[in-house]
């Protein structure tokens, strides 16, 4: 948490539009700050949500496309709640649901740095539907990473994921319908740690680039560290991301993960993923292995489940009798894949300059985007 200074540009105690009134600064970053507030209009004044605020006189303004997305995203179930926007000649703000931890500083927590592979799987079910779902109102998130996704705070939420942070979005399609056309130039959009190759190569960014940040980040989850994790140089990183042998990067995961790589490595821009594949991938995992949605997370559990005996285990677990497995449990499969996906769409330590490198503010370089489609009205 942090205190109020003359430099922030909001103030604690301060109140918006008659309404929210602010609480505490909660982060911040290159393009803006974000607070703690309660909202004044709620019996007991006890609803916390969340403002993002950036200063009108910011040279690159991101929040206009954050409202843009947010407000088309309302009624999915990763979406946070939309509660008010607006703008004056200090500032611009949005309202939004708070949530709880980030999946970063959830991550961080953990004694080996890592997820067990049950929390793993189950944390990118979820955020597979969220990224589908954003694409399926015709946007690319295009800054897939573990900061970016959050728990949801309250009780009837803690054990769902939300996606955060519109700032970088773009419109794939046009006012028709199709796919807009590639741009020759489009610029590096990300952060390097996640981002696809197409970013590192200045490409125009397709659905498939949001997936294989995911990979990256489910790699991470299970692994608790990438190849590429101490690299500085973002070109560098590309070159590692464009000549990695997958069989090497995901050794000791469970051997269903193999099927992002293969799927997504024959996708090019204008190309729709195969959501259904990938969700299959993740859910015959957890049909082999006997995980439930409902199981605890391991923060719910202390880690207590991560002792480095534990992480040992369950990576060897995850990778044996492939082959016996397979017609066993499709049928199976297929039908909890269905009940939980549903029920999804519808109800070694980091030291802190690879954190700074995790989480640092996404680069943006060449072409502007264009494509501002919000207003504060």
């Amino acid at each position: 948490m942090t205190s109020s200074s003359e430099g922030e540009i909001l103030q604690n105690s301060q109140v918006i539009r008659d309404r929210w009134k602010i609480k505490s600064k909660i982060g911040g970053g290159g393009f803006g700050e974000i607070y703690e507030a309660t909202d004044l209009q709620q019996p007991n004044h006890n609803e916390r949500v969340a403002v993002k605020v950036e200063s009108s006189k910011a040279t690159k303004q991101v929040l206009k496309m954050e409202v843009a997305v947010l407000r088309r995203l309302q009624g999915k179930r990763h979406a946070c709640k939309f509660y008010g926007c607006g703008r004056n000649d200090k500032f611009n703000y949005l309202v939004m649901s708070l949530q709880g931890k980030n999946l970063a500083d959830l991550r961080r927590e953990s004694p080996r740095q890592c997820f067990s592979v049950s929390t793993s799987i189950r944390l990118a079910a979820q955020i597979l539907v969220a990224i589908r779902e954003i694409h399926s109102i015709g946007f690319l998130h295009r800054d897939i990473k573990p900061s970016n996704f959050a728990m949801g705070r309250t009780s009837s939420t803690l054990r769902y994921v939300y996606m955060l942070d519109f700032g970088l979005a773009r419109l794939y399609l046009n006012a028709k319908g199709e796919i807009r056309s590639p741009r020759s130039a489009a610029g590096f959009r990300g952060t390097v740690r996640y981002a696809a190759v197409s970013a590192h190569k200045n490409k125009e960014m397709g659905r498939q680039d949001d997936l294989w940040s995911l990979l990256y980040m489910l790699t991470e989850f299970l692994q608790g560290a990438l190849p590429w994790r101490r690299i500085k140089d973002k070109d560098e990183v590309g070159r590692m991301k464009d000549e990695v042998n997958f069989d090497t990067l995901l050794e000791g995961c469970p051997p269903e993960i193999m099927e992002f790589p293969r799927h997504l490595a024959t996708l090019t821009y204008p190309d729709q993923p195969d959501y259904d594949l990938l969700e299959k991938a993740l859910w015959s995992t957890m049909s082999r292995l006997n995980i439930e949605m409902d199981d605890p997370y391991d923060w719910e559990m202390g880690y207590e489940n991560l002792s480095p005996a534990a992480g040992k285990s369950k990576a060897t677990t995850a990778n044996t009798n492939q082959t016996a497995v397979a017609a066993a449990t499709t049928a199976n499969v297929s039908t909890r894949m269905r009940s939980h996906t549903t029920a999804l769409r519808d109800k070694a330590p980091d030291n802190d300059r690879n954190r700074a490198m995790e989480t640092q503010a996404p680069i943006t370089m060449g072409e502007d985007d264009d494509e501002q489609t919000g207003n504060y009205r």
